[in-house]
């Protein structure tokens, strides 16, 4: 077993992953601590009940984004490597500029749906007129933004350590601003107003530095690229742009429902309450996100070469590897729990120690399903995880509102535990079968190309 494992770090992709993703995962960190750091300060100053208004703001602005937008990031790596691996550097540059446009437009469109939809959820989530008029003012950070494009040139560079710097950066000045207002007095609105300006300079700041990764690339003039006729000389980007975005904002809805069912069936405070559960939750998630957005990019190097061997090679590696950490993760904050979200949120949440036991075995069954997930995408099959997504949201949707019903927070976080158990189980057995099929197909072609050759040229 030992030998075996030094065999799996030896070999050059998973090093690979460990190399760019080491800096990532050390960003998110920063991230997450800083993050942490600015759930205490706001749990703290404002209590359960403001706090929940506040998260209930985050996931409004969270699903309309990922609805509105197309998530391009995954277009500008799959099509992207692709023209690289044809020494085709400008059709990768006409590929950000769609990406860059598509991403304005939406951002735009999902500022006016929060504003209008501010205006339309408070009588369900029992907000008062001056907490709506903030959740419209929150919109603003969507337009500062373009985080598809700028993903995606990040990681098609391999500057992933200018993105954990940049991304470390915005978010320690969200935290200082949050800590500014508290310090100075402020009360809900500047809380709320020092959220905004924070994330809108974390933004920005993400959006240049991926603008300036892009020019030293060698991609600098992507912005006088042409995009007229990019759909007639890349036949599957546009279905395969359509099919990301529409698995991805189902994902994201799975994702932020559970918040969406706490705060209309629960009330604000248990609202807040859950807030913090998945906040501390997610955190080992957002982690390994890091090693899955490297994995991501040497799967499609793999699909492109279609080299499927190495491809199942290293999609089952990490995946042992990411379950093994995550359920180590989850038995040290089960054990933990009561005195984590004390540390971090006060006691006036300690009611939110018993859901996030629960909650914390369902990131661990996400996080082992994240690379095979990850890995449909690569194989240029979004199509099929869309479906396996929409037939799994059923069975959350159904799952949430009777848990919700008669456990409460704990009930919530057992159904999200059954959805991602169901996810694991579709995707791990597609993608075997279906890159068995490939690397199959591939064998026999390659044998029939040398049988071919095997015959001498007749010469008229």
């Amino acid at each position: 077993m030992r030998v075996r494992l030094r065999a799996w770090f030896r070999d050059r992709a998973i090093r690979k992953v460990a190399k760019y993703g080491v800096p990532v995962a050390i960003g998110k960190g920063a991230m997450s601590l800083s993050g942490l750091v600015t759930l205490g300060v706001l749990t703290r100053h404002l209590g359960p009940e403001r706090f929940g208004v506040i998260a209930l703001y985050r996931t409004v602005l969270t699903i309309v984004d990922q609805y509105a937008s197309f998530n391009t990031w995954q277009a500008i790596i799959k099509h992207g490597a692709e023209q690289l691996a044809a020494d085709k550097p400008d059709e990768l540059k006409r590929i950000i500029k769609l990406a860059f446009l598509i991403d304005v437009t939406t951002s735009c469109l999902g500022c006016l749906v929060v504003v209008g939809i501010a205006f339309v959820v408070p009588s369900r989530f029992g907000w008062s007129p001056q907490e709506a008029l903030l959740c419209a003012v929150y919109a603003i950070t969507l337009v500062s933004k373009v985080s598809g494009t700028s993903d995606g040139i990040y990681r098609i560079c391999d500057a992933y350590r200018v993105q954990a710097i940049v991304g470390s950066i915005g978010s320690a000045v969200m935290t200082l601003a949050v800590i500014a207002a508290v310090v100075l007095g402020a009360g809900f609105v500047g809380c709320v107003l020092a959220l905004i300006f924070g994330e809108v300079a974390g933004n920005l700041a993400v959006t240049i530095s991926s603008f300036w990764v892009a020019k030293r690339a060698g991609y600098g003039g992507w912005m006088r690229a042409r995009v007229a006729g990019i759909r007639r000389d890349h036949p599957g980007l546009i279905r395969f742009l359509v099919s990301t975005n529409a698995q991805v904002t189902l994902k994201t809805s799975q994702g932020e429902l559970d918040m969406v069912v706490v705060g209309a069936a629960l009330g604000k405070s248990d609202a807040g309450l859950y807030r913090v559960v998945k906040q501390l939750g997610t955190i080992p998630g957002r982690i390994f996100m890091s090693f899955e957005q490297v994995l991501f990019t040497e799967l499609a190097r793999f699909a492109a070469a279609r080299d499927y061997r190495s491809f199942r090679r290293l999609l089952r590696r990490m995946t042992l590897i990411a379950s093994a950490l995550s359920f180590g993760i989850w038995i040290v904050a089960a054990l933990g729990a009561p005195l984590l979200v004390d540390a971090v949120a006060g006691t006036s949440f300690a009611a939110a120690a018993n859901p996030f036991r629960w909650y914390m075995f369902a990131m661990v069954l996400q996080m082992a399903a994240a690379p095979v997930m990850r890995a449909m995408v690569a194989l240029g099959r979004p199509g099929t995880l869309l479906l396996f997504d929409g037939a799994t949201l059923v069975v959350l949707i159904v799952s949430m509102i009777v848990g919700a019903l008669t456990y409460g927070l704990v009930g919530v976080a057992i159904a999200v535990i059954v959805h991602k158990l169901l996810q694991l189980t579709l995707s791990i057995t597609w993608v075997a079968r279906h890159t068995r099929g490939l690397e199959r197909a591939t064998r026999e072609a390659t044998s029939a190309i040398d049988s071919s050759s095997d015959f001498p040229d007749v010469v008229r």
